[in-house]
C-alpha cells in the first residue's frame, strides 16, 4: 500500500490528520476538541474507519499527546467508532491504540472508561 492521507480537520482550535502507510493508519490530534469540532470529528472518524476497512489496515494509532481537551460529545464519537469496529466480523476488525499524555488528567480518566468499553480492540499507552 502506498502512503495516502485522510481529509484533515484544520480549524483554529482543533486539528486532526491521518496518514495511511503499509497496514497502519496514524492519526494525530492537536488543540481542543470541543462542541465546535464534534461534527467534523464524527465525519473524520467515519472516514478513517471506512478507509481503514477498505485498505485492510491492521492497526489505527491515535496520538492524543498534543490534544489539550476533548469534550463529552467528541468522547462519544470515539465510543461510536469503537463499537462500530467491535460489531464487525473479526476478519474486518483492526486494533486501535491510543497514545496518551500522562500529565493530561482528563485523558487518564476518560481513557480508563474507554478501555473498559473497547475490550478486544483498544489499548492505551
Amino acid at each position: 500500500m502506498t502512503a495516502t492521507a485522510l481529509e484533515p480537520i484544520d480549524e483554529s482550535e482543533f486539528r486532526a490528520q491521518g496518514q495511511f502507510e503499509d497496514n497502519r493508519l496514524s492519526v494525530y490530534l492537536w488543540g481542543n476538541a470541543d462542541h465546535r469540532g464534534t461534527t467534523l470529528f464524527d465525519t473524520f472518524l467515519a472516514a478513517a474507519d471506512r478507509e481503514s476497512v477498505a485498505a485492510g489496515v491492521k492497526e489505527v494509532v491515535v496520538d492524543f499527546r498534543q490534544l489539550m481537551f476533548m469534550n463529552s460529545a467528541c468522547l462519544k464519537s470515539l465510543v461510536t467508532w469503537l463499537r462500530r469496529v467491535q460489531e464487525r466480523p473479526p476478519e474486518r476488525q483492526y486494533a486501535i491504540r491510543f497514545l496518551q499524555e500522562p500529565e493530561a488528567h482528563w485523558q487518564v480518566r476518560s481513557f480508563s472508561a474507554l478501555i473498559a468499553f473497547g475490550r478486544g480492540v483498544l489499548t492505551v499507552e
